[in-house]
């Protein structure tokens, strides 16, 4: 059984939604630590919904509470600003937080009540049995998380040796992909790989020709295509929301900036093409995105990579 299958068997057994935040490299680096794309944020319905509201500003937040909480080492729980009950158990490695599971997407309520919102009416009831369920799955998966760890180091996975440049963009192209809802930066990715950021930054970009902040942008264009054109009812502020962009004018800017069209005018391209399978396809139209490590190395902007240990955690970004 696969850590994916795992944590989808206990979603079922639970009835929770079951989520990680990796803090140790090695979660990007060894095939038997990864899991699937959604398991690495809050994917309940209910807090899909929730995160658009504020542009995920709220979740962010308390997610950064809690990851300061886990540092100690205890398991605790408790309910989030939109009054989800959550288990949250730490995975440590030598001290240092590796990993948090998080077992969430519960009613707080024992059971059905009135005076509850009424989209909480309709989750699962954090009842005292499944509660005691939830501590004894986190327990298991925890367990199982450290010895895979620990045999992955052991067998020397993360040794010095085999930090080239490859290992480092590698990582770095995990760690976009698993997080580029979030509120992430260079130094984020740095601290974790344990490096100096400005020559993580210097080689990713001598390496892809694009800053961290310029790869993280063009993976959030990406997935907003994705909305745009299989989810018509989505409105753009909300596309932007859901792939990381807290502010529509910015996202749109950088989507014409990446695409030589608005996501407007992209999505009635898209809806024509459709409807006329012989005209050009809107997506064929748009300039490609560059690939986020290819081989070339030449830079397509001379733009500094001193913003990149920043990343500007304003306006183009969103956990």
């Amino acid at each position: 059984m696969t850590l994916p299958e795992l944590l989808r068997y206990y979603e079922r057994k639970t009835a929770s939604s079951v989520s990680v935040e990796v803090r140790h490299p090695a979660f990007y680096h060894c095939d038997r630590l990864k899991f699937a794309p959604d398991q690495y944020l809050h994917h309940s319905d209910f807090c899909r919904a929730a995160k658009l509201r504020d542009a995920n500003a709220g979740c962010s937040a308390n997610k950064l509470r809690s990851l300061e909480v886990a540092k100690r080492g205890r398991c605790f729980s408790g309910c989030c600003p939109c009054g989800i009950w959550e288990y949250a158990c730490p995975v440590m490695h030598n001290g240092e937080l590796a990993a948090v599971l998080y077992f969430g997407g519960l009613n707080p309520g024992e059971q059905d009540g009135e005076d509850l919102p009424p989209p909480l009416r309709t989750l699962p009831c954090a009842t005292e049995d499944r509660k005691k369920k939830i501590r004894t799955a986190a327990a298991f998966v925890a367990e199982f998380l450290k010895i895979e760890l620990e045999l992955f180091l052991s067998s020397g996975g993360m040794d010095a040796k085999q930090h080239g440049e490859a290992f480092y963009l590698e990582n770095c192209r995990n760690f976009i992909n698993c997080h580029y809802l979030e509120n992430i930066a260079l130094g984020d990715l740095a601290d974790m790989l344990k490096v100096n950021p400005n020559y993580l930054g210097a080689l990713i970009r001598r390496k892809t020709g694009s800053t961290f902040r310029a790869l993280l942008a063009h993976r959030r264009i990406e997935e907003s295509k994705i909305y745009l054109t299989l989810h018509k009812y989505l409105t753009v502020t909300q596309v932007a929301r859901l792939c990381g962009f807290t502010d529509s004018n910015y996202f749109s800017s950088v989507f014409r900036k990446l695409c030589g069209k608005t996501p407007l005018e992209y999505k009635r391209e898209y809806k024509k093409e459709k409807e006329a399978p012989a005209s050009p396809s809107p997506r064929g139209t748009c300039a490609p995105v560059r690939a986020a490590f290819p081989e070339a190395t030449a830079p397509r902007h001379r733009t500094s990579d001193a913003d990149s240990a920043s990343c500007s955690r304003s306006g183009s970004s969103s956990r």
